[in-house]
């Protein structure tokens, strides 16, 4: 597995789920589907190649995140970790999208067990709350 650092290095669900690792996750659903919404809302964001167009069904739900995406930083590949926490917290534990940073606290711990493997370190104090704005900003895009 390579380190994350940078947002284009996110892989994509089948990657970073593989069925070997998360027996539950074998067939695509909502986690798949979240994670790799989430992660195109993050290239969108950083303007990768990466990122595929949006369709007029979802464009205005997912232009207003990625907007609240770009405000928390102007150098968001530099939050690539944080960032990947937040992705796997929207996308795997589904939190309400009011969510505050004490309980997102043990979330963001499941999700490091997780995506340790894939160089994500424990946030920094400071970097939780921009782990708490970006599932905000992510968590209406998530499925059902």
């Amino acid at each position: 597995m390579r380190t994350i650092t940078r947002i284009d290095q996110i892989p994509p669900s089948h990657t970073i789920f593989p069925p070997s690792s998360h027996p539950d996750l074998q067939q695509p659903g909502s986690v798949h589907h979240g994670w790799n919404t989430g992660r195109q809302l993050l290239l969108h964001a950083v303007g990768s190649p990466l990122a595929k167009p949006m369709t007029d069904q979802t464009r205005l739900h997912r232009q207003q995140a990625i907007m609240r995406l770009c405000t928390l930083s102007s150098h968001l590949n530099e939050l690539a970790g944080p960032l990947t926490l937040a992705l796997h917290v929207s996308a795997v534990q589904q939190p309400s999208p009011d969510v505050d940073t004490t309980s997102l606290s043990p979330l963001i711990h499941e999700a490091l067990a997780d995506l340790g493997d894939w160089g994500i370190r424990s946030p920094l104090p400071e970097e939780l709350d921009l782990i708490t704005q970006a599932v905000h900003a992510l968590q209406p895009c998530m499925p059902d």
